[in-house]
């Protein structure tokens, strides 16, 4: 792994082609599946991307304009160095914020609300955008379908706090889950909703949630724990860690991860926490992505917690 990247990066969008390091203050850099850096620090919107994913050789990020309350989504070729945009409008009535995106961009569109959570399907991108509808799209920006926003019957009186927080696919199926413990499985080909339903007996707030064939489902949660699952219907199994998990992948049948000043292991039941003196971010093989910006070794400090 290389050096330090030179800005806090908030996650990495990880790609067959290559992955993204997104910065706190809109940077993106080109990584290579070891973590060396490719290329330039680039800012592809005037402020950071709210969510995004690599598909077909392209970066598909997202940007908000909270001033203007507007949303936009670019697709930026991988194999390009990206223009800058200003990162100051030159319309001083910010009309323009559109045009304060990267010329570099292949396509960029105007969106109804907020995206909120995306997935690469194929050759295709599946995204939400807050309280009005989960979208498919091809590489060149055209729709494919749109499904109405999921909702839960025993979450309506959360209706101004819940969110879509993630959206994971899985065989011919995409499931989207929120912050409250719905999700939603909608088919990948025609876009209707095939089930529905919610989470049971989760103590915390869901911010994001990954799935393996042969690991079954982690869901991480806002505070100090983690729930397991081996189907949607069963009853969780929670842990307690040190702080927020940021990223885990699949392992040995059962999870790793980084988060908040802690690694951590599970496999066929046994957990183990390691201590790291920063946060982890991201997870690149069995390396880590920190706040500062630097790579370290997974497993932290070395220094299990008890």
């Amino acid at each position: 792994m290389d050096g330090v990247l030179g800005f806090n990066p908030v996650r990495i969008d990880k790609g067959v082609e290559g992955c993204i390091v997104v910065g706190s203050d809109g940077q993106t850099v080109k990584i290579n599946q070891e973590g060396g850096i490719n290329g330039t620090v680039m800012y592809p919107f005037p402020g950071v991307s709210s969510c995004g994913v690599i598909n077909s050789n392209s970066w598909i990020g997202s940007w908000v304009d909270r001033n203007l309350r507007k949303a936009y989504m670019g697709s930026f070729p991988l194999e390009e160095d990206w223009g800058s945009t200003s990162l100051e409008s030159e319309n001083p009535d910010n009309e323009g914020s559109i045009q304060s995106i990267s010329k570099s961009a292949t396509w960029t569109r105007e969106l109804q609300s907020e995206p909120v959570a995306m997935c690469s399907v194929e050759e295709n991108i599946v995204f939400a955008c807050l309280g009005s509808g989960i979208y498919m799209i091809d590489r060149n920006a055209s729709e494919i379908w749109r499904s109405p926003y999921p909702r839960w019957r025993e979450l309506e009186d959360l209706v101004g706090l819940d969110s879509i927080v993630s959206i994971v696919r899985r065989e011919d199926e995409i499931y989207v889950f929120s912050s409250s413990g719905g999700y939603s499985a909608i088919s990948i080909v025609t876009g209707h909703e095939i089930n529905n339903g919610i989470l049971p007996n989760l103590p915390e707030k869901i911010h994001d949630v990954r799935f393996d064939q042969d690991s079954g489902w982690i869901i991480m949660l806002n505070g100090k724990k983690l729930a397991i699952l081996d189907d949607l219907i069963s009853k969780p199994i929670v842990f307690k860690v040190p702080g927020p998990v940021m990223d885990a992948f699949p392992h040995e049948r059962g999870w790793m991860w980084t988060g908040w000043r802690h690694d951590g292991h599970l496999s066929e039941g046994e957990l183990n926490i390691f201590q790291r003196s920063e946060l982890g971010i991201s997870l690149l093989g069995h390396k880590v992505l920190t706040n500062s910006g630097t790579w370290s070794s997974f497993y932290g400090d070395g220094q299990k917690f008890l």
